[in-house]
């Protein structure tokens, strides 16, 4: 019997200081490492051609007879569904989700109570 996927319960986000930069950078390097952000660009066109990616397409992504990218690989998987970018679908397989979203919403909402709803005087 395969053993449950371990998700990570949180993800480090790291968001640069000034905004120009924050424009500038493609969301998933800043969600993401440099290497799992070209991996996860691979996922989102795989899923966006075939409308979802099932367990056994990882071959397709990345080549299978590099350790290194097949740990990544996993390791990107794991982290896309733990923010909420990817979902689990139908007979396991992964297909997008508008989680990411929401939590971002939320956090605006938070953030906007906290400072008076970014109103400046």
């Amino acid at each position: 019997m395969p053993r449950r996927p371990k998700y990570p319960s949180e993800v480090t986000i790291r968001i640069p200081k000034e905004i120009t930069d924050v424009y500038e950078t493609p969301v998933l390097k800043i969600l993401l490492t440099d290497i799992e952000a070209d991996i996860a660009e691979r996922i989102i066109a795989h899923i966006k051609k075939n409308g979802r990616l099932w367990p056994d397409e990882w071959k397709i992504i990345v080549d299978p007879n590099n350790a290194a990218e097949v740990k990544n690989y996993y390791r990107t998987l794991r982290k896309m569904i733990s923010l909420g970018i990817l979902g689990r679908g139908k007979e396991g397989s992964f297909i997008f989700s508008d989680e990411f979203s929401r939590k971002l919403t939320v956090l605006i909402e938070k953030v906007n109570a906290l400072t008076g709803g970014g109103k400046s005087e």
